[in-house]
């Protein structure tokens, strides 16, 4: 999909406008008569397009922090300390305070993608359309939504559940924090109404748009996390059904880990969505993972020499993988004058030449993860067995056996899904929100802070709390609206 966000950084300035206008009742009323107001923007099909896709454009900034949650906070990844970034530290080692900017960069980023669907949804009945691209544009404007609301609820808990724009000052100030279960029910609706996505797109410039099995795959995660485990059941078999094997659109385990995140095969049949960056556009439209993956010290050959040393592999999360484990060749070893550094080169682009400008996606949700997903709906719901070959299709790939005894063991089966996850997925993202998930984050994440890694990778004397299982709300987003916006106990 690069030649959507391509067409979609022309509309990046007017959509600011259109949202920097909430904060004032009078704007449309000022001079010059000629700057963009919604009425005068809104008039055809190519402008709910562009508003639309400047909604893809801006997951960039959504997902730029993801991995600092995902992974940085985790047993998994932390932050080279000599890069005195305290906002990375402080979550790397929780002791995360509500002036933190990436919590702030997360929250605002969200908003920004919503904000750009409710605006889409909001004006899309007043042009013209045919009804089936209607219904499509307003599909997908809530797949984002509801996916941004997936990724606030987890981080933050009671959120604001903003619907429409804000056109007003006092109308911002009007939403305080709605009750997680209220965010789950509309993640539930947007997804669900998202369903009724196309399968899958045959035009080159649409691949990478939300799908109806992306839809079905993020509610099926949802449900997951709400431990309602026959709901995720039906919705991962409808992943896993359809489109039919055989299809050139069907989604599957490719031969080759490697494979699944060459930047010269991005969107292929194992990716069902994920955020797309792009080699090879000015201003940049590259991934910002590959520095963060590199340390901040000069070791690197080629174009990346010295990243920023944000996004490293622990040490622990690296000696996890078996020697004979073919996803070990997606993470490389390189010493420097201060220590030896892991990380992972998902990100790395093999195409980039004279600057460090990587197209690798972030991948969202691919089927690797659907098969794990659906190993641990069985297992939860009592059969061991049927969780079996899910958990083995995906072990066969890297290259390893899978114990037959956990086809009769529903703990040891749970432990053994919860390490495939780790090690299949890592550094994409699902760590922290695993363990949460699965009521394991404080057990994992208290015995990672008293192991014997060093300090870099977990500091001195720091402990995961009860409270720490979910983020501060922004300091800021506090103070300007006290009377609705409380902040989480104990931040």
């Amino acid at each position: 999909m690069k030649t959507i966000y391509n067409l979609a950084t022309s509309v990046v300035s007017l959509t600011l406008l259109l949202i920097v206008s909430s904060c004032s009742n009078d704007y449309f009323d000022r001079f010059p008569t000629d700057e963009p107001t919604e009425n005068t923007f809104f008039t055809d099909q190519a402008s709910i397009e562009q508003m639309l896709n400047d909604g893809y454009v801006t997951l960039r900034d959504a997902y730029e922090y993801y991995y600092v949650i995902g992974d940085l906070a985790s047993d998994d990844v932390y932050n080279s300390k000599f890069n005195n970034s305290s906002d990375h530290i402080t979550i790397n080692e929780s002791n995360v305070v509500a002036d933190n900017g990436i919590i702030s960069n997360l929250w605002n980023s969200a908003y920004a993608t919503i904000s750009r669907t409710n605006l889409v949804l909001e004006n899309i009945d007043k042009v013209s359309m045919s009804d089936s691209v209607r219904n499509q544009y307003a599909n997908e404007a809530k797949f984002l939504r509801g996916l941004m609301y997936f990724n606030l609820v987890r981080i933050y808990g009671d959120v604001p559940l903003v619907l429409e724009d804000v056109k007003t000052q006092e109308e911002a100030l009007s939403y305080g924090r709605e009750a997680v279960a209220n965010v789950y029910d509309q993640i539930i609706a947007d997804f669900t109404d998202a369903e009724k996505l196309p399968a899958f797109y045959t035009d080159n410039a649409d691949i990478g748009r939300a799908t109806r099995y992306a839809a079905k795959g993020m509610l099926a995660k949802v449900y997951l996390t709400l431990k309602r485990y026959s709901e995720a059941n039906a919705k991962l078999e409808q992943v896993m059904a359809s489109p039919p094997t055989g299809n050139a659109n069907a989604y599957h385990l490719l031969t080759s880990y490697a494979d699944v995140f060459d930047a010269a095969n991005p969107n292929n049949a194992e990716i069902i969505f994920a955020v797309q960056f792009a080699r090879g556009f000015t201003p940049s439209q590259g991934n910002p993972f590959v520095q963060g993956a590199m340390a901040n010290e000069d070791i690197g050959t080629g174009v990346l020499k010295r990243g920023t040393g944000t996004f490293l592999m622990t040490e622990d999360l690296a000696a996890s993988f078996p020697n004979s484990d073919k996803r070990r060749g997606m993470f490389s070893r390189l010493d420097g004058s201060r220590r030896s550094y892991v990380f992972t080169t998902k990100y790395y682009d093999e195409g980039m030449v004279s600057t460090v400008d990587a197209g690798n996606d972030w991948i969202v949700l691919r089927y690797a993860d659907i098969n794990l997903m659906y190993a641990e709906v069985q297992n939860e719901m009592g059969d061991p067995g049927a969780a079996y070959p899910f958990l083995q299709a995906v072990r066969t790939r890297a290259g390893l056996a899978t114990d037959e005894n956990l086809k009769t063991d529903q703990a040891a089966m749970r432990l053994a899904i919860e390490q495939e996850r780790r090690l299949e997925l890592f550094c994409e993202g699902h760590r922290w929100f695993d363990l949460s998930r699965t009521d394991r984050l404080l057990t994992v994440m208290n015995s990672h802070f008293q192991s014997d890694l060093s300090n870099d990778e977990i500091g001195t004397d720091n402990m995961v709390q009860d409270y720490e299982l979910i983020f501060p709300i922004p300091r800021f987003q506090v103070n300007l609206n006290p009377e609705n916006i409380d902040q989480n106990d104990q931040y």
